[in-house]
Parts: C-alpha cells; structure tokens; sequence
C-alpha cells in the first residue's frame, strides 16, 4: 500500500474514533434527555410518518452491553392513513451488545416493551402503513421475509395489536404478552391470542412458543400455531429453524374445512372449490420459496397426495407442483369445474360464499333466466373469482388412475392448469373412458371485467352404451355404437351458465356405425295400430345404423340444429329445432322417412322439448307430411356434410358407412331442406 494512502486512512481512523470518544463523552456528561428532540427529527425524516418521544430519554453507555430507555414512544402513520398511531408504547427499553455491534451484528440483550399498542393497516390499493418504500404497490417487488436481530430476553406487557387488511377482509384485535421464563402452569412464555374477522366470518388465532432467554441462533426455536377461520381450522407445529431469521420456518400442519377455496384470506392463493376436506402436510420454506411436501388428505370422498412450491420472488405468487388421487369420486371433482359440491357436513357457512360475487355481465344483454332451481340446471353458477384469478401464477398438473364416475365408466383423469398474468388454462384436460376418452383445451381470460372463455373438446371413440342408467344392462341402450365429437364454443360470462348463454361456436356430432332401437327408428315414421305403444314399452330389436351427423351452429346462447340425419336400415331419419342454452330449454323435431314404401304408415314428427335435464317427448300428430323421395331427402341432407366429418376428424369421410352414405347423397337428386 503507497505511503500516503495508507496515512490517509491512519487518520481518517484516528478521526472516527476521536468523534466516537466526544460522542459518548456528550451522552455521559449531558443530560441525555437534551437529544430527545433532534432525535425525534431524525426518526421522522427517516421514517417519513411523525415520530414522538413524550418522555425522558435516558442512555447507559458505560456497559458492554449498552442500553437506551425511551418513555411515551409514538410512532405514526403515512399522510394517507387517518387511524390510530402505527405505534404507541409506554416505554421501552433495548440493550444491545457492543464488541458484536462494532462488528456489524445486531444482538439484543434485552428487549423492554410496556403496554405497547400496534396498528397494521392495508387498503384496498395495497397501501401499507408499515411499509416504508416509496414505491406504489403495484411496482413494488416481491417483499423478502422478515429477518429479526438476536433477541436474548424478550418481555412484552400489556401488549394490544389491531390489523384491518381490506384485501383480504381480515380484522383481528389480539394480545401479546412474552416473559422471560415459563410459568408454573404454563408451559410457554410467548402468547399472542387474537380474534376478528376474514371475509365476515370469525377468526380466531393462537401462537404460543418457549422463553426467548435460552434462545440458540444454531437451534431451532419451537412454536405451535392454532386458527379457526370460518369453518376452516388449522394447527401446526413449527420451528424457526435459524432463529430470529422467520425465512427459515418449518411447519407440520393440519387442516380441514368445507371448501378449500377459503385458504384464500389465509394464504392469497387462489385455491379450486372443493367439498369438505382434511388434509396435512409438512412445509418449509426457504426465503421467498415454501416447499409444501407429504401433503395427503382427503377431499370429499377422494384421497389427495403430492408436493407443491409456492414462488414468493415474483411479482405475483406462483404455485407449481404435481397432485394426484388413488381413488378419485368424480363429484368432488365437479366444484373445481364450476359444477355443484357436496353439501358439507355441518352448517356453519364457508369463507368463499360470504364474498360478495363479482360482476357478472357488462356492455352484454342478460342472460335468459332459467325456468327451474339452481340445483337443477344443468349448467353451474358458481362464480369464477376473477380477483384471485389475477392475483397469482400457477403450473399444476393433477391425475388419478381409479375413478367413480356413478353409472359411467372413467379409467383416467388427467388435468394440466396454468395460471398466467389473469389467463387461466386447462391445457390439456383428459377423461378416459374404457371405451373412448373426452379431452381438449380450455382458456378463460380473466383480464377484463367480464371473462372471455375459448372451448375446444373431442369426443374420440366413446361407445354410447356407456351412458346407459344405472342397473340397466348394456343391451337395454336405446342406441349403440362409437360416437365422434368436437365442440368448439367462445363466449363471455363468470360462470359456467353465463358462458354457453353467451356462447356462440360448432357442436357436432358424428355416429360412423351402431345400432339404434328398432322401436325408435320404427316410430319415426310412425305406424298407426301400435306406433304410440312403443314409446311406452319399447323393443329389444336393434336396427343397424348406416351413418348418423348432428351438426349444431350456435349462435348467442341458442344451439341451431343446421344437419340432423340418422341412417338406419329402415328409416331415415332427419330432425331440425334449437336449443337454449341459457334457459336450458330444447325444442326439436324428429322424423323418419321410410326407405321402402308401407301402408298405414304416417311421417308425424317426434317433438322433444322441455328442459335438458327432463325433457318431454310427444307425437305431434297434427304435422303429417306429403310422403316424398328418399334420394332426394338425402342429396339435400347430407351434400354438405363431407365438410362437417372434416371438422370432427378429417378420417370420417373415408369411414366405411359414412362413405357410402355421402355416395349415395351424391348420387341422388337435389331437393329442397326438410
């Protein structure tokens, strides 16, 4: 080192520990109470929010661990805030160690708060009043976890805090109270007990951990955890594994509540809706990540295992992870869906149903209201939370490999959800049948008031005699074969009945082969001594079915049926009408046309109309049609369908039976549509 460097910094030592003497010299000679004021100054300035010490200050200096009493501490709020005081004590008292501090390492000796009262406020922009970063909320980075200096002896009398965070509905008053040693009856010497509010609902929490006095930076510290929010209670046992650093906290828990959606104003995760749960799992986090491991439960009915993280370095939360069910019930898949959950198992009400819903429609005629209950439509309101939706990030992926779907067989259940910046994502879904599978993509863009939702799903080879009631035996399925499919549908809405009321898009489905009910194809063109008799009683006769299209335009909720043909040995049948997705109501028409002419024969239309869930099915015997050309009914029919196999799969065409009905279509005379 040159010379004259090295006698600079000789006497820029000399001088820092010239002024450090006269500064603890002024501290021991002067009354220490004349610093109170430049003191409060400083504080303020520093802390930009009012800062005053209404008593004496009063400094020991002459120790190794040196010490300071501040008597009437009030510490106030940011210009926007009009509450209470952040905080208010009576006095406080704080020891530090010295050699340590020189150092740079803050280790209190002994830490002194009487009555102290804390006040946490945040509003519904994200404004904090214990933040102290110039930056708005919204350009504000992930925040790291709270690192507290080494805290030999900890007393806290008389301690009060009250909490209002108006994003997550959260009110809560609490008492701490901390001694050095436990008590005769009382196995801790840490106590925080509070009670309020989330969401409307009470909320009850208990800390409670050992006396700080024994506290080893190198061990663990050991606390346990109690809340009951709504009807969702936890409780964990913890342990601060570097004490006093709280991003290195261990945790094993227990949960349980009605619907899981409401861990949302405990963690702001946006959590599916579920039936009644009780899960557990072990937790560690690591910084601004938490590891959730060994999670396993159950859900409703089903079991839950797997792991999940939790991003904290974002700037919104992100949760990424792998789930997966031994034995999955699909009902308590349903409310993660938008459908209907279980009803739980005591009364007391959920967190998730005290919000208020959000907006449903905007700039959009209403959708039609239903003419039955809610719990009999087919389509769910539950209502996506396009807050929370928006709040974070997501990559999970769940399966399961037993399934009981009720009456219908399912192998496999596999879901891909992403969440990303309000666009939420099931990109795959899977449901795999023993005998075809259902599977596409789904996209909800929660970025605007009102979602705008993209549906793609296929139907693949789904053998319809799956769908057969429950108890009834296969050869009992009015119809039989293997069934193609692809509904392609967009639209606006925060609930599934908003969605297709709005929805407009294709709907088509496609039967290659199979068999329907001879009583059916017969009562198309209905025979006038027993025809009304078969829709009673049936026929065990199966009619080969040569080609079957259901091609649907939908258009603001309303389903049009644009191609309707079912050819069948026999009979051709042809049908026409719409239905309302949004009232849930159908209204079609059937008719057969016998391929070779009969006596006592008339082509009457089978109505069907009523709701989708029961729906009505009558003879409209007033509506006889003038007898005419197959050929020509089928060249008008079936022309433009080569077009429409290509949107379900571009193979049908060269399908066997699809084939030859298309030939024959082409092969016959124009006429005009049915």
């Amino acid at each position: 080192m040159p010379r004259y460097l090295k006698r600079t910094l000789q006497g820029i030592g000399i001088a820092i520990g010239v002024l450090l003497i006269l500064t603890v010299l002024a501290f021991a000679l002067l009354d220490s109470d004349v610093f109170r004021h430049p003191l409060e100054r400083y504080a303020a300035a520093r802390s930009g929010r009012p800062v005053t010490l209404a008593g004496r200050l009063e400094a020991h200096l002459w120790s190794w661990t040196p010490g300071i009493v501040i008597n009437g501490l009030t510490v106030g709020n940011p210009p926007w805030e009009s509450g209470p005081p952040m905080l208010k004590t009576r006095q406080l008292l704080l020891q530090v160690h010295l050699l340590p501090l020189l150092r740079g390492r803050v280790i209190i000796e002994r830490l002194e708060l009487r009555e102290p009262q804390v006040y946490l406020h945040r509003d519904t922009q994200g404004h904090a009043n214990w933040t102290f970063e110039s930056q708005k909320p919204s350009q504000a980075p992930a925040s790291k976890p709270t690192r507290v200096p080494i805290i030999r002896n900890l007393e806290i009398e008389n301690g009060h805090m009250m909490v209002r965070d108006e994003i997550l509905h959260l009110n809560i008053n609490a008492s701490v109270a901390a001694a050095e040693k436990r008590g005769a009856n009382d196995p801790h010497a840490f106590h925080f007990a509070g009670e309020g509010s989330v969401n409307r609902q009470p909320l009850r929490v208990e800390a409670n951990g050992g006396p700080l006095v024994a506290v080893d930076p190198s061990r663990p510290y050991p606390f346990v955890l109690q809340i009951a929010a709504g009807d969702v209670h936890l409780d964990a046992d913890g342990v601060v594994r570097k004490p006093f650093d709280l991003g290195r906290v261990g945790l094993m828990f227990r949960a349980s509540g009605n619907d899981l959606a409401d861990f949302y104003y405990l963690t702001q995760l946006a959590l599916p809706n579920t039936p009644p749960f009780r899960l557990q799992a072990s937790i560690e986090r690591d910084g601004n990540r938490i590891h959730v491991e060994q999670l396993a439960g159950r859900i409703g009915d089903s079991d839950l295992h797997g792991q999940l993280l939790v991003d904290l370095t974002r700037k919104r939360p992100r949760l990424s992870g792998e789930l997966a069910s031994s034995q999955l019930r699909l009902k308590d898949l349903a409310a993660s869906l938008g459908g209907k959950a279980a009803a739980p198992a005591s009364p007391t009400p959920s967190l998730a149903k005290a919000e208020k819903p959000a907006a449903t429609r905007a700039h959009h005629a209403p959708a039609p209201t239903a003419t039955v209950a809610p719990e009999k439509r087919l389509f769910p309101e539950a209502r996506l939370q396009v807050n929370r939706v928006r709040a974070m990030d997501a990559d999970v992926r769940f399966s399961a490999h037993a399934i009981d779907a009720g009456s219908i067989n399912m192998k496999e259940v596999a879901l891909h959800v992403k969440l990303k910046e309000g666009v939420l994502a099931l990109e795959p879904f899977e449901f795999v049948m023993p005998q075809g599978r259902l599977y596409g993509t789904l996209s909800i863009d929660a970025r605007h008031q009102v979602p705008d939702t993209h549906l793609d799903m296929r139907l693949s080879d789904v053998q319809l005699q799956q769908f057969r009631g429950k108890g009834q035996p296969a050869s009992d399925a009015p119809l039989e074969g293997d069934v193609q499919a692809r509904i392609v549908m967009d639209g606006r809405g925060d609930s599934v009945h908003d969605f297709v009321a709005d929805a407009s898009g294709k709907v088509t489905f496609v039967l290659p082969h199979g068999e329907v009910s001879s009583a059916f194809a017969e009562l198309t063109g209905i025979d006038i001594a027993n025809g009304l008799g078969l829709l009673l009683k049936g026929h065990e006769q199966k009619v080969p079915v040569r080609c079957g299209v259901a091609q649907f335009a939908v258009q603001d909720g309303v389903m049009r049926a644009q191609n309707l043909v079912v050819d069948t040995q026999n009979v051709l049948i042809t049908g026409n009408g719409d239905i309302k997705l949004g009232p849930e109501e159908l209204d079609m028409s059937i008719k057969g046309r016998p391929k070779k002419p009969r006596i006592g024969r008339l082509h009457t239309p089978i109505e069907i109309h009523g709701h989708l869930l029961k729906p009505a099915v009558g003879v409209s015997a007033g509506k006889t049609l003038k007898q005419g050309a197959v050929a020509a009914a089928l060249g008008a029919l079936i022309t433009p369908l080569a077009a429409v196999l290509a949107f379900v799969d571009p193979g049908l065409a060269k399908n066997a039976d699809c084939a030859s009905l298309l030939a024959s279509a082409q092969s016959g005379p124009a006429a005009p549509r049915l």
